[in-house]
């Protein structure tokens, strides 16, 4: 499933999706529909141009992260803090050539560590190993506890993306009659992720963190120079749109039918 999912996000985001648009009109162009063709193409570029400058991406992104930063004082309500998976450093040889979290596990967990000084709940981290290996929430654990000195309660291992986060944590939590909760993960990954919680039953106060903010070099010219960090920040949030997108359209299917496209 995670392989296929893959490359399906390969060509329904940025820079694959407009590649995948110069490709057909290049076919347009070689069957006589020249002109159609042609327009298809210099469009994909224009697009894939636009979408690799900061002066783009970086308002996109910035009205897509549409959950604040919490204000202190800090919600009374949460029981528990949440904190989502977001990939890993693989083979890090600083780190013995063992996996560790990768950097935006990392900020998250850097932020759910304040939270618990803060508030003294319980944390739940959630994350599996969709391509093998040890799961990703047994990595977070590890971190928390040797790096920034944080007990967690929980750790749901069997996820493999944002859906099975929300359905396995609450199979979790709903036996410590735990229904509201600190979510934290990135701004840009908040609109989904609260959703599918929210869809899981738990009543979420967002807790995002890894904001995009301008640099001085986006204050310039140069934020109309293309950049592979544009790019890719591009990306991010057509992946979010898509899968937010997919989370409405279940909402209006059957079930089953839901289950079996996601699941195979």
């Amino acid at each position: 499933m995670i392989l296929w999912h893959s490359v399906v996000n390969a060509f329904v985001t940025p820079p694959g999706l407009f590649l995948l648009l110069m490709v057909v009109g290049l076919v347009l162009f070689m069957a006589r529909q020249k002109k159609t063709g042609a327009a298809v193409m210099v469009l994909s570029w224009a697009g894939l141009c636009a979408v690799s400058l900061p002066a783009v991406s970086v308002p996109l992104a910035r009205a897509w992260e549409r959950y604040p930063a919490l204000r202190r004082p800090l919600p009374i309500g949460p029981q528990a803090i949440v904190v989502l998976a977001a990939g890993r450093y693989h083979h890090a040889p600083e780190y013995g050539g063992q996996d560790t979290v990768g950097a935006n596990t990392l900020v998250r967990l850097r932020y759910a560590a304040r939270l618990f000084r803060e508030t003294h709940l319980p944390i739940l981290v959630s994350g599996g190993a969709p391509l093998g290996g040890i799961a990703a929430a047994r990595l977070m654990r590890r971190v928390l506890k040797r790096d920034f000195a944080v007990p967690v309660r929980w750790v749901e291992v069997s996820s493999r993306t944002t859906a099975q986060n929300a359905r396995y944590s609450a199979a979790v939590l709903r036996s410590q009659k735990i229904s509201t909760i600190f979510l934290v993960t990135q701004a840009w990954h908040m609109p989904r992720a609260v959703a599918l919680f929210r869809a899981a039953g738990f009543k979420v106060v967002p807790a995002p963190t890894g904001f995009t903010t301008r640099s001085r070099r986006d204050r310039t010219v140069l934020r109309y120079l293309p950049s592979a960090h544009a790019l890719f920040l591009s990306a991010l949030i057509f992946h979010e749109s898509v899968g937010l997108a997919w989370v409405h359209v279940q909402a209006l299917i059957p079930t089953s039918v839901a289950h079996f496209i996601s699941h195979g």
